[in-house]
């Protein structure tokens, strides 16, 4: 008889999850809200390769991977090219150069890049040019995972989950809006809200939300769709064509817990306000754009900002999917079927189980960004 898996979030992770476990045993998907209605809509769409940690570059290299190769998401993705450049450090993501050097991932160290509109006059040092880097349609990208993991059997069942339920040391289902459901393993891939569902199991992993603002830019000619995306990566803000105008952030980070049900916010006047303030800095083109709209959303991070992966230590068949921070786009179906070969005693050549452990030694402080400016961090507790 084939195990029953509760797979708690029906987002990019909880999906992912979903659709690799799907074959293999029953899976019943709870989500509360709309599929893909948290962080997975609140994201940039942008496919980062050349990423600040080792762990995280290699889930991305495989999601790149496989949304290239794989017929099933043909569409889902294209290739725009991105520029990742420096405003005061140019040796910095030397080390994500040689991981990508490493992999065979074509990139090149240029000086200008003037012939793109967003960096025309721009005052950077410098950049990496990745021409074959991606921005994915998230929503296209979560209906083909629902649909895969629906053609295996997998239920997408409506409701909050309020606990999980343990017994001898072991996660047996899930209360349901007052109903238990009885499980084999229970997958925690609740974004912002797996913490609490971890400590309803009687472990808590230090998930910390922060919150982060996007702007969409007034219309603008040089906001074509085949246009690289942009991000000056030591100063914290990125530009990407969007709509016809541009689509913003000044990579503002502000720990702030979900109390409510929703995790997608207004835009705050001071956020609003450093974003604009990056953008006429860095991308002095855009200067004279006004934000038309935008959101602030959540982004769940461990301390060490490496995702949150695998069985729980502490508790059998309690496995989490959680800690993708803001890169769930490029992580997430990587993420997924990680996790998904661990549960049935299967491995990935690209990431072991042991760097991404629930239950991997946590700093009790770290560093959060508040400016998205790397030399203004400042330490908060986890």
């Amino acid at each position: 008889m084939r195990r029953t898996v509760v797979v708690v979030g029906a987002g990019l992770a909880g999906l992912s999850v979903a659709a690799e476990i799907a074959p293999h045993a029953r899976v019943l998907v709870v989500e509360r809200g709309p599929v893909g209605g948290e962080a997975s809509a609140q994201n940039a769409g942008m496919l980062r390769r050349m990423g600040e940690d080792p762990y995280e570059r290699a889930l991305a290299l495989r999601t790149h991977e496989r949304l290239v190769s794989d017929s099933r998401f043909e569409g889902v993705s294209r290739q725009t090219g991105a520029v990742l450049c420096f405003g005061r450090d140019p040796q910095h993501l030397h080390d994500a150069a040689a991981h990508l050097r490493w992999a065979g991932v074509p990139h090149a160290w240029r000086d200008r890049f003037e012939e793109l509109p967003a960096l025309q006059e721009s005052p950077i040092l410098g950049g990496w040019w990745l021409p074959e880097e991606r921005v994915v349609d998230a929503w296209a990208l979560l209906q083909q995972l629902l649909a895969d993991a629906r053609a295996h059997g997998a239920v997408l069942r409506r409701g909050a989950v309020e606990r999980v339920v343990v017994e001898a040391g072991r996660a047996v289902g899930v209360v349901i809006d007052g109903e238990r459901v009885a499980a084999d393993a229970v997958v925690l891939a609740a974004g912002a809200w797996s913490r609490a569902l971890g400590i309803t199991a009687g472990v808590n992993r230090p998930l910390v939300p922060l919150r982060r603002t996007l702007l969409l830019t007034e219309a603008q000619a040089g906001s074509t769709p085949d246009h690289p995306w942009c991000w000056v990566d030591d100063e914290g803000v990125y530009a990407r064509p969007e709509g016809g105008g541009w689509l913003v952030s000044g990579c503002d980070e502000a720990v702030d817990p979900p109390l409510a049900e929703a995790s997608r916010g207004p835009v705050e006047a001071e956020a609003r306000a450093l974003a604009m303030s990056k953008v006429g800095r860095w991308f002095p083109a855009l200067a004279s754009l006004r934000p038309v709209g935008g959101w602030s959303g959540l982004r769940t991070f461990a301390p060490d900002r490496r995702p949150v992966l695998g069985v729980d230590p502490d508790v059998d068949e309690l496995w989490w999917a959680a800690g993708l921070g803001g890169f769930g786009v490029s992580c997430g179906l990587a993420a997924g079927e990680a996790v998904g070969h661990w549960m049935r005693g299967a491995s990935v050549d690209y990431l072991a189980p042991r760097g991404v452990s629930p239950g991997r030694p946590m700093l009790a402080r770290w560093m959060i960004r508040p400016t998205g400016d790397l030399d203004g961090a400042v330490a908060v507790s986890s």
